[in-house]
């Protein structure tokens, strides 16, 4: 996003680390926010500020950008201006992609963290962490982390 504050940018930069070094000796991919995906459902791009990829990273051309077509899990930094989208609209279209196993929603205000996980039957389920002791789970990938980890900022 495009003039993000700075405690965005902390955040999301602290959840690239964490998770990199975290997938760092597997075939999943993590990006930050200039990775285009692809919904293939209904043709439509996007720019999560961090996405894992489902294994290997699979890519499909497009003129000169690849997009990322096989997302694992999409983590969006909460903002003024994007909450709505993101809750609503957007994780609409993220639903529909057949690979995308947990969609992630953090506040960039205080430690809340949404995180929605695809069930075996096609269902969504909201985990909801809002406490600085709890632990931060990706349970589609194995991860683990402090609250702390993700909110520590230079401020």
């Amino acid at each position: 996003m495009a003039g993000a504050s700075q405690k965005h940018n902390f955040i999301a930069g602290n959840l690239f680390a964490l998770i990199w070094f975290h997938l760092r000796q597997t075939p999943h991919a993590v990006y930050q926010n200039d990775m285009r995906t692809h919904n293939p459902i209904n043709n439509s791009y996007m720019y999560p500020d961090v996405v894992v990829s489902d294994g290997k990273p699979k890519l499909k051309a497009d003129d000169a950008t690849d997009n990322l077509i096989n997302p694992l899990i999409i983590i969006e930094i909460l903002s003024p201006t994007t909450a709505v989208y993101d809750k609503s609209d957007k994780f609409i279209a993220c639903r529909s992609i057949p690979s995308l196993q947990e969609y992630v929603l953090v506040s960039a205000s205080l430690p809340d963290i949404e995180i929605y996980q695809r069930t075996e039957d096609d269902q969504w389920i909201l985990v909801k962490q809002n406490q600085s002791d709890m632990p931060f789970t990706l349970s589609s990938i194995g991860f683990s982390c402090s609250m702390n980890d993700i909110y520590q900022t230079k401020e």
